[in-house]
């Protein structure tokens, strides 16, 4: 029953949306129309490199069980465009399904991959978070900052949470289960992978601050981060609609309101800069596909 409420809103989210853009269309059109190449090619040369760096981390994850080049370049740039446009949270999970097929990974180890990739993404953004959240002069009100504060030091410090948790007495017995096992596997964090992945959030960021330049949004690159945080919510959620529709506009039109922007424009904006990151996950399935045949040659 609550799965098929998820996909009912998930639905009526892609239905909305869409009809916003409709409605918006001489709007939007002017959006893009008026879009500034030089920032969006520089955006999707950025989002490319992003996906580079995420091949790279399932090559260390993997425990160089997949080449960087073809094998983990291709698995990253599938899995990025099935989470993309996907619906229901559903592309996410397809991650140990394509390790299986390219590299004979098993679904067991697959799903232990994911979730240490998805672990290292929540501690490394919430570093990232923490700096931002003391040093940027975004424009927000102090109590919306101190949350942002408590939000990301929270999450900077999961690693020491899990290994508390592991160290209580009442948790004693369960470390010697398969699970908790896994979990210990999981939560422990290497050097390089967590560097990798900073320098992940990093071309994010970087891709969000060129995306909104090019749609003419001049926001800071503090400003940028905020709004990556308000959207985290919204991943951790199993409502998607098609392509991310819903999750993208929820969290650029919060994070803009609070930045000062009003609703109807924040809209326009978010509806833009959705349209410009359609365009750079089509560019990720060029490269997929690019690269699923050179393995199928190899072959």
């Amino acid at each position: 029953m609550q799965k098929r409420i998820y996909q009912i809103l998930s639905i009526f989210l892609f239905v909305v949306v869409f009809g916003c853009a409709v409605l918006k269309g001489q709007q939007l059109w002017s959006y893009l129309h008026n879009i500034r190449w030089k920032w969006a090619v520089a955006g999707l040369g950025i989002y490319l490199i992003n996906y580079s760096l995420r091949a790279l981390r399932i090559n260390i994850v993997s425990r160089q069980r997949l080449k960087i080049w073809p094998s983990a370049i291709h698995s990253a740039c599938l899995h990025g465009v099935a989470t993309y446009f996907l619906p229901f949270r559903s592309g996410d999970l397809t991650l140990p399904v394509i390790l299986k097929s390219v590299a004979n990974i098993g679904l067991t180890e697959g799903g232990q991959i994911l979730l240490k990739v998805r672990f290292l993404d929540f501690f490394t953004l919430g570093l990232w978070m923490l700096c931002m959240s003391l040093l940027t002069p975004v424009l927000i009100s102090p109590l919306v900052r101190l949350i942002w504060f408590l939000i990301a030091l929270g999450m900077s410090l999961f690693p020491l949470m899990t290994k508390w948790l592991q160290s209580l007495d009442c948790l004693a017995r369960l470390s010697r289960l398969k699970a908790m096992k896994i979990f210990e596997n999981v939560a422990s964090f290497g050097a390089l992978e967590i560097v990798v992945s900073l320098g992940i959030w990093m071309a994010v960021a970087s891709c969000y601050f060129c995306t909104a330049r090019a749609i003419n949004l001049n926001i800071g690159i503090g400003d940028i981060w905020f709004l990556i945080t308000i959207q985290l919510p919204l991943q951790l959620i199993p409502v998607q609609g098609f392509a991310n529709a819903g999750n993208h506009e929820g969290g650029w039109i919060a994070g803009l309101a609070l930045l000062g922007i009003p609703t109807s424009e924040g809209m326009n904006f978010a509806l833009a800069s959705h349209a410009v990151l359609i365009v750079y996950v089509l560019a990720l399935g060029v490269m997929a596909l690019l690269t699923g045949k050179r393995i199928t040659m190899k072959e």
